[in-house]
């Protein structure tokens, strides 16, 4: 059965589920013991399936001379969509202004912790190249480099190479079947998360944000990134030959439930390499790189979600609308900060806007800190939901460029 159709019944079964069983004690026990078993189970082969993939990818880059057009391009997608929807952000906030709610915590909270960028170094080089395996669990970078190395080493332009390329070509494709697989089993998967998310997050919880005006930004946001923004940065990029954009949000939708309702962008990894390559019709070669690396760098659509945020908070704080030089200096932090948020998985909304409010005043995060966390499973779904887009729009975007001009826009008949 195809994706699109098993996601969205997973959805509605979990949330029906949650709605109907939220005051039955064995419900809560159930999902309890089943969400972490899910949860783990969605990433178990996530980073062996990651490593073959993208050593088959680079070896494969490396034969085509493309390498470097496909690291390129998918560091400029994530550059590009990162700016682009963090003004973004700040331009929705100017049509219509607006002020936060603050809600007291209480007592004073400590201030969270996050990801210690000075410890970086190691997760490109260790002292022992196996240790890169088991370094971390929360990013793909350590594999990644891995990869990057063996490929290099594999382009078959020896004779003795060749037969170790055609392996390592032939486990390539046996990961992207195993992504299949994992995808048609996932919609199982989602119907657990999703029900855990409604049942922690119910309708009484959505009514309590009095920010009426916050919410339209928000809707204004996702339609606008989804039926303006992505699609014309992908059209400019690949000079409108690419086909149609709109087919990729179709494709990659059920990616995105993944990513969203387990808050987790490595959870939605692998439907969404699974997706891309068959329903948006990527390159094998292209995607191996372009997907991994894009949850590493990219987190465009959290970027736009803070701006919007942050600029709404800071308006309250300062009790008049802000000079659009302070509202350009937190589009800007927004795109920046982003580029490192994945290193604090779960939680990299609350990083860019804690990073912002550091940058503009310390002491300011504590006052919005309250408010902030009763806003934050809305604000984080969205987020996450549109990193995934922005994650498939730039596979596309990587694959196009790597496609013969008679290849440019086909899509598999065969869809998922």
């Amino acid at each position: 059965m195809k994706t699109r159709i098993t996601y969205p019944i997973a959805l509605v079964l979990g949330f029906v589920a949650s709605l109907l069983l939220k005051n039955w004690a064995p419900y809560h026990l159930i999902l309890a013991t089943l969400s972490p078993i899910v949860k783990s189970l969605g990433i178990f082969i996530l980073f062996p399936l990651i490593f073959v993939l993208a050593l088959s990818a680079i070896a494969s880059l490396r034969r085509h001379k493309d390498t470097l057009l496909v690291f390129a391009a998918t560091i400029m997608w994530a550059l590009l969509a990162a700016l682009l929807l963090s003004f973004a952000g700040m331009g929705i906030f100017l049509i219509k202004p607006f002020s936060l709610t603050l809600t007291s915590m209480g007592s004073s909270a400590a201030a969270p912790v996050f990801f210690d960028f000075s410890n970086i170094g190691r997760y490109f080089i260790s002292d022992n190249a196996f240790h890169q395996f088991t370094l971390s669990s929360i990013t793909l970078l350590p594999i990644l480099v891995v990869a990057l190395f063996i490929g290099y080493a594999l382009r078959p332009d020896k004779e003795a190479i060749r037969p170790a390329y055609v392996v390592v070509n032939s486990f390539g494709e046996v990961m992207v079947r195993l992504a299949r697989i994992m995808t048609v089993w996932g919609a199982l998967f989602l119907l657990v998360i999703s029900a855990e998310w409604f049942l922690n997050y119910t309708i009484a919880d959505f009514l309590q944000i009095n920010d009426f005006w916050l919410l339209i930004g928000l809707a204004i946001a996702v339609v606008a990134t989804l039926v303006i923004l992505l699609p014309l940065l992908f059209g400019i990029l690949t000079g409108f030959k690419g086909g149609n954009p709109y087919r990729i949000i179709s494709g990659a939708f059920p990616a995105v439930f993944a990513s969203g309702f387990s808050n987790s962008i490595l959870f939605g990894t692998i439907p969404l390499i699974a997706l891309t390559q068959q329903n948006i019709g990527s390159r094998k070669r292209a995607l191996g790189i372009s997907v991994p690396l894009l949850t590493v760098i990219s987190r465009a659509g959290s970027a736009l979600i803070a701006t919007l945020v942050t600029i709404g908070f800071v308006t309250t704080l300062q009790g008049a609308l802000p000079p659009i030089q302070l509202m350009v200096l937190i589009a800007l932090g927004s795109a920046l900060f982003s580029l490192g948020a994945s290193f604090s998985p779960g939680a990299e909304l609350i990083f860019i806007i804690f990073m912002l409010f550091r940058a503009i005043s310390a002491p300011a995060y504590s006052i919005v800190e309250g408010q902030l966390l009763i806003l934050l499973p809305l604000l984080q779904i969205l987020g996450l939901s549109l990193d995934a887009f922005v994650i498939a729009f730039g596979a596309a975007f990587s694959s196009r460029l790597t496609a013969r001009a008679s290849d440019i826009g086909v899509i598999p008949a065969e869809k998922m």
